[in-house]
């Protein structure tokens, strides 16, 4: 049997379809290219999360889309960014030996089995990270939505258009809203989600922001989220959760003038005074905080925040490859506060009271 030095070489040599996802912060798609560069350590893993690059391996025989398999794998980082090789070693050791055995299996008339099922790479997402990667893979596989794309696509409707009205939202389907927004670009569905984001109930509203955080949005959309983040954040006592939700939702908007310049206001509102709200921004928009004015605004605004706050968000931001020099930039500058010097001094030492 072939030895495979990387899950590349083992798809590669299968001839296989492939792609990879991210699922750790977003289910965001990684170029083959770029994961045969981070499997030899050419690369770091872009968005480990929890010092794990958690994975999902979409593949299939060339032309047979509806043989497709799915692995949800996940491997240690290294404090650099770098996959730890042996980990993705020990997983093609197991692979081959399973594959073994399903040969033997079939040679003697016994059912193969799920290795995987047992494997201790293996990991079962969350739902709503489950329902979006799903819905992302039937559009990559051009297979149909689930059946409950319709009814997610006709709330969106206005009443006078067909629309069952916003207040039916309990018949909404997670893997239906799922499959409208991993079709953004079809249906008008991007359009029409802009249109009923100013009068979408909290509930709905917050699961269609949920899953917008993993697709490309466009200016109208942006600016929806906008306009409600404004108007949630001016409430008495706004729904953090929901607005959390909605400025991570802005995420995939692409970095330029307009997004530095919301992304400041946002901080510059009460609300950013809510741990909630700095960790969406850090956990989902850092590459906005490769702008120079933002990132000092947000640390000093993150230097606000309790110790054990404060401190899980700079863990977090600096095991991510881009950032690392950056922030830690920041922590060390001259021009700094005191109230930041005094937490990234107890970071350093450990400190989370």
């Amino acid at each position: 049997m072939e030895k495979f030095d990387s899950i590349s070489h083992f798809l590669q040599s299968g001839e296989f379809e492939y792609r990879v996802y991210d699922m750790g912060r977003k289910v965001w798609e990684i170029p083959n290219a770029l994961f045969s560069e981070i499997e030899n350590q050419k690369s770091q893993y872009p968005y480990p999360f929890q010092k794990k690059a958690w994975l999902a391996l979409l593949f299939w025989p060339k032309d047979k889309q509806q043989d497709a398999v799915i692995w949800f794998l996940q491997f240690p980082v290294d404090e650099l960014g770098f996959l730890k090789q042996a980990s993705r070693d020990a997983f093609l050791i197991d692979l081959l030996e399973q594959a073994g055995k399903n040969i033997q299996a079939k040679q003697t008339g016994i059912e193969a089995q799920d290795g995987l099922a047992e494997s201790p790479f293996a990991f079962k997402p969350r739902e709503d990270r489950l329902a979006m990667f799903h819905a992302i893979a039937t559009t990559t596989l051009e297979q149909q939505p689930s059946q409950h794309y319709q009814y997610a696509h006709d709330y969106l409707l206005t009443k006078e258009t067909g629309g069952p009205g916003f207040e039916k939202w309990q018949f909404l389907g997670l893997q239906g809203i799922a499959d409208v927004v991993a079709r953004l670009h079809e249906d008008d569905n991007e359009g029409l989600l802009a249109r009923a984001l100013s009068d979408m109930p909290e509930a709905p509203l917050c699961s269609y922001a949920q899953t917008l955080e993993n697709v490309k949005i466009h200016e109208t959309l942006f600016k929806a989220l906008l306009e409600r983040i404004e108007n949630e954040a001016s409430e008495e006592k706004p729904n953090i959760a929901l607005v959390a939700a909605l400025v991570r939702a802005l995420s995939t908007y692409p970095s330029n003038e307009d997004k530095i310049f919301a992304i400041k206001a946002i901080m510059q509102k009460p609300i950013a005074n809510e741990i909630e709200i700095i960790a969406a921004i850090s956990a989902r928009s850092w590459r906005d905080l490769e702008n120079d004015s933002l990132r000092r605004i947000f640390v000093e605004k993150l230097a606000e925040q309790e110790q054990i706050g404060f401190s899980a968000i700079i863990a977090d931001l600096i095991m991510i490859p881009r950032m690392r020099d950056l922030i830690l930039g920041e922590m060390r500058s001259e021009s700094r506060s005191p109230e930041l010097a005094k937490k990234f001094d107890a970071f350093m030492h450990g400190v989370v009271s």
